[in-house]
């Protein structure tokens, strides 16, 4: 086992000495980019090579080459609990979280104290994101979004495809109207059943 990571160094080096030599036909930052990208694509190969083997857990090779939609609910903390709640016992039944923008005035023990009144075993997670709001255009709540999340194994970026609704919609109407139309069809029945 030492031998081959000795072995993996060793032809690093070598490719890095080889690029070395190339420096003067192009500039550094150039030069610093295509090292990163090999560095990368050679880590990616035996990331996937370990996922490859037979002793791997399959179930989750298979979630992170393919990983299943992402189900976020837009929420605020000036919104009713009791929507809140009924949001986050919909959210766990379908495998989402709520998505708050912020802390409420700024304060980490105010949140808290809120969400002790909306969390139970049967709630889904929630987390603060900021710049989700801004990724999907968020400007009202509730907002449901179901979204395609890129692979570390992506080849090249591609735009987002997601579906979103605004407005007071339980998830499983918000599935259904995807499911009928929209960017996500062919992922939202999978949720659905």
């Amino acid at each position: 086992m030492e031998e081959k990571k000795l072995l993996r160094i060793l032809i690093g080096l070598i490719i890095s000495g080889t690029a070395l030599l190339s420096i003067a036909e192009e500039s550094i930052e150039d030069w610093a980019m295509n090292l990163a990208k090999f560095n990368q694509q050679a880590s990616l190969n035996n990331i996937k090579d370990i996922m490859d083997r037979a002793e791997f857990d399959q179930n989750l090779r298979d979630e992170v080459i393919n990983p299943r939609p992402a189900l976020q609910i837009f929420v605020s903390s000036s919104m009713p609990k009791a929507l809140l709640k009924n949001y986050a016992l919909e959210a766990k039944k379908y495998g989402g979280v709520l998505v708050f923008r912020g802390l409420p005035d700024g304060s980490v023990h105010k949140f808290t104290e809120y969400l002790m009144d909306i969390v139970t075993e049967e709630t889904s997670a929630m987390q603060i994101d900021d710049e989700a709001f801004a990724a999907f255009g968020i400007n009202s709540v509730p907002a449901i979004v179901l979204s395609k999340p890129e692979t570390i194994f992506s080849k090249e970026k591609t735009e987002a495809k997601f579906d979103k609704v605004i407005g007071n919609i339980t998830i499983k109407a918000a599935l259904e109207l995807f499911a009928g139309s929209g960017d996500m069809q062919s992922s939202v029945k999978k949720l659905l059943r």
